[in-house]
């Protein structure tokens, strides 16, 4: 039987482009949506400072105020547009999804040693945002992840406050002040950890790098930090410096299921694909109902040329979570792989179904249909998926002189 599918040109490829902690392609538009204006939203705090502030205390603690009011205004507008109620989102999951999409940017800030003065704005395509929030939102793991953050940051807040209040009650002991500073500390690395996943989901690892490194020097044992900066690392191309980060991360909590499957990630675009598998299975060992952990080991497998256990692990996935696309998608290929055609078009069906804007679901039921000798319905596939942004499919199109 003819294969038409390279596992290794595929973990080269798709693999890079499909793993949502690293590089998150907005291609998924929620039906019945449609906005075309640029919304902005701007708010102002002043922060009264207390005998256990100095100006860069006082900044961390206005910014993140101020950044709550504007989360709060984001995430009311999309309520009134029922994009809340649409995707199932709670408030916190929300507010969380908008902290790591949304920039906010500083249009003002004054210090007089007494008060600190900042208006903040962001400015949103409600569109975009939209897709944003949808492509989020299918990785259920991700959410729980930016949603401890941010409830890490309200408390952090709550507890400066009360550190506040003792203080200017007269009942501060002697550690008061370092308790202070610390929990100041660790909102600001919340801050820049909230940035450097912005500029990740905006598709600048780089700068994300950058911003990571911030919140780690700030709170350098935070698990969390040195995988998000690995997932970073591995999204620019630096797959050595994914790997040691993540590392790092399993020696802070050896039982942090998600480091291994980032770990795994790194192993798997750089080709050691028994590491992969390794680092996969602990992450199951550790969570038996990772989803992700189970669809990438199956990736892993299928690159190692072990087509049964690729399948096996695929359908393990999607019976953990029957809404995750990307398990549809790679047993998929892997039913192409070895011949199954109609197979391989029923999970592309579904993938397709689950996120419509997967260009290269689109691209590879095209295949599979000019396989099966439909080519009507091949051709028009591909020419969604070119119109998706994908280079294959363009590629493809132009040699053939199809216009899309």
């Amino acid at each position: 039987m003819k294969k038409i599918f390279n596992w290794q040109v595929l973990c080269g490829i798709s693999i890079k482009r499909a793993f949502i902690l690293m590089l998150i392609a907005f291609t998924f538009l929620t039906a019945g949506t449609a906005f075309a204006e640029t919304v902005s939203f701007q708010k102002e705090y002043t922060y009264q400072a207390g005998e256990l502030d100095n100006k860069g205390s006082a900044r961390v603690i206005a910014m993140e105020n101020a950044k709550r009011l504007l989360f709060g205004e984001v995430e009311a507008y999309l309520e009134s547009k029922a994009v809340i109620k649409n995707l199932q989102l709670t408030k916190n999951q929300a507010t969380a999804l908008i902290s790591v999409i949304v920039k906010t940017e500083v249009i003002e800030q004054k210090w007089d040693k007494n008060t600190f003065y900042v208006k903040a704005g962001v400015s949103v395509n409600p569109d975009e945002i939209v897709k944003s929030i949808a492509v989020l939102n299918r990785n259920k793991g991700y959410i729980r992840e930016i949603e401890e953050v941010r409830k890490k940051a309200s408390g952090f807040l709550r507890r400066i406050e009360k550190l506040k209040e003792r203080q200017e009650a007269g009942n501060a002991g002697g550690k008061t002040v370092g308790q202070y500073n610390e929990a100041v500390k660790i909102l600001g690395a919340i801050d820049w950890f909230e940035n450097g996943c912005v500029l990740v989901n905006s598709g600048n690892p780089q700068k994300a790098v950058e911003a990571f490194t911030k919140a780690i020097k700030l709170n350098p044992n935070n698990e969390k930090f040195y995988v998000f900066r690995g997932n970073a690392y591995g999204e620019a191309g630096n797959n050595q410096y994914a790997v040691r980060d993540i590392t790092k991360a399993i020696k802070l909590n050896p039982k942090y299921a998600k480091a291994y499957v980032s770990r795994g990630n790194a192993h798997l675009r750089s080709g050691s694909y028994q590491q992969a598998v390794k680092d996969y299975s602990m992450a199951v060992k550790l969570s038996p109902k990772h989803e992700e952990a189970y669809c990438y080991r199956g990736v892993a497998y299928g690159a190692l040329g072990k087509e049964q256990q690729a399948l096996e692990d695929f359908s393990h996935a999607i019976k953990i979570n029957p809404e995750y696309e990307k398990a549809y998608f790679y047993r998929g290929l892997a039913y192409a792989e070895s011949g199954n055609y109609h197979k391989a078009l029923e999970d592309f069906n579904k993938a397709v179904e689950l996120n419509p804007g997967d260009s290269e679901a689109y691209f590879n039921r095209g295949r599979v249909y000019g396989l099966l000798g439909d080519t009507y319905k091949a051709v028009e596939d591909i020419r969604k998926a070119a119109r998706l942004g994908d280079k294959s499919a363009q590629n493809f199109l132009k040699t053939q002189k199809i216009e899309w």
